[in-house]
């Protein structure tokens, strides 16, 4: 047998669920619980929080779904359990505050490791003397660890409280039309919860639109109030149009 065939036949019956069949020896018994452990290890760490949320029992056994379903694709287990807030929407369906919650958790912790970017200066972009066709015309870099979705619970509440809590005494509350954002200003992960329409808005500007585009489709008042607090909170890494080109 060549090397990478006894390479992958290793690795194989390393990731192999139980119901492939059983280990081929006691030796390949211990890798293999190992390496389930180093994983479920990594999910507990990543998802502190949600593991308070749900109990240990539970969060042990979603874990170890994903462990099974999931392997790792990275040479860091920093990176591992991008899609298990996935994962958690599917098996926790009744209970959708904890995918919101896993969620958040592992974006804030991305936001904190994310590669730097640039953040733009408000003062310097105002005093810029843009005319009315470069506004329309500009579009917007987003911040490092930029990360968006829609809401459906208080998950944010509950992950401040889960910090220092294990949970007993939340309460679960629902909402519509509610979004949330997640980002990196200076060293610092942050996080906002918003409306659909600012919502709508950070969506367009952050898949490439022009900010004319987005005026087209929201409230002029509001959006102006809105490009004041995101230049204010340091959403934007970067800002582009004819003039600064």
């Amino acid at each position: 047998m060549s090397l990478l065939a006894l390479q992958s036949a290793f690795h194989g019956e390393i990731v192999a669920a139980d119901e492939a069949g059983a280990p081929s020896s006691p030796g390949m018994a211990i890798y293999r619980d190992a390496y389930r452990g180093r994983l479920l290890a990594a999910l507990a760490a990543s998802f502190e929080r949600t593991r308070r949320w749900t109990g240990e029992e539970a969060f042990a056994a979603a874990a170890c779904h994903y462990i099974l379903t999931v392997p790792p694709t990275s040479w860091t287990l920093d990176s591992y359990g991008a899609d298990f807030p996935d994962l958690l929407a599917a098996l926790f369906a009744d209970d959708p505050e904890v995918a919101e919650l896993a969620w958040l958790e592992w974006h804030m912790s991305q936001a904190f490791a994310a590669p730097d970017a640039p953040q733009i200066d408000p003062a310097a972009l105002a005093s810029a003397s843009h005319c009315e066709a470069d506004w329309a015309a500009m579009r917007f870099a987003m911040a490092a660890g930029f990360a968006t979705r829609t809401i459906a619970t208080n998950a944010a509440a509950l992950w401040e409280a889960l910090a220092d809590d294990a949970g007993q005494g939340l309460a679960v509350e629902r909402g519509e039309n509610a979004a949330i954002l997640v980002w990196r200003a200076g060293l610092s992960p942050h996080y906002r919860i918003i409306r659909a329409d600012e919502h709508r808005a950070v969506l367009g500007l952050a898949s490439g639109q022009t900010l004319g585009a987005i005026a087209t489709d929201a409230d002029p008042v509001l959006l102006g109030e809105w490009i004041r607090q995101w230049l204010l909170e340091g959403l934007f890494a970067q800002a582009t149009c004819a003039a600064l080109r």
